[in-house]
């Protein structure tokens, strides 16, 4: 599957998953601006650390180095955190609807690919897309010297 057709696809689910959070909290909570915004702004770091994770991907697959990757996973943490901290001392109220704001992104791949490629659209996942079966190393030709006993 194409990288990019993958990225917008989960982009879009989470901006949906967002929509609905809001439309879900509106019966219980009623409207509440703070907690709209938390949603915007935690959906917003999501899938900006998103863009981050796939971006360093590419260069961890390019360099073959892990580098990047360690260096791309505390730049996510840094923006997860500051923009809850911003959240939370704005209201409790933000700083709740920035954590769901967070878990939209995760919510929307766990629906597309796990409930509707699977259950409703009857298609095969696209991110187990092996074209071949995978190939397992046969152990008994690995000479162990703790087996002669």
């Amino acid at each position: 599957m194409n990288l990019k057709q993958f990225g917008k696809e989960i982009i879009i689910t989470a901006i949906c998953m967002a929509a609905a959070a809001e439309l879900i909290s509106l019966p219980v909570i009623g409207p509440n601006l703070p907690f709209a915004v938390g949603v915007c702004a935690g959906t917003a770091t999501t899938i900006l650390c998103f863009l981050i994770l796939t971006k360093v991907g590419v260069i961890t697959e390019q360099k073959k180095k892990g580098a990047p990757m360690v260096g791309g996973y505390f730049v996510r943490m840094l923006l997860y955190g500051a923009v809850f901290f911003i959240c939370i001392k704005w209201s409790v109220a933000c700083g709740f609807g920035c954590l769901a704001g967070f878990i939209t992104l995760h919510f929307g791949i766990l629906v597309l690919y796990g409930i509707v490629y699977r259950f409703i659209l009857k298609k095969k996942n696209p991110l187990n897309d092996w074209t071949e079966p995978k190939e397992w190393n046969d152990l008994s030709v690995y000479d162990d010297e703790d087996d002669d006993w």
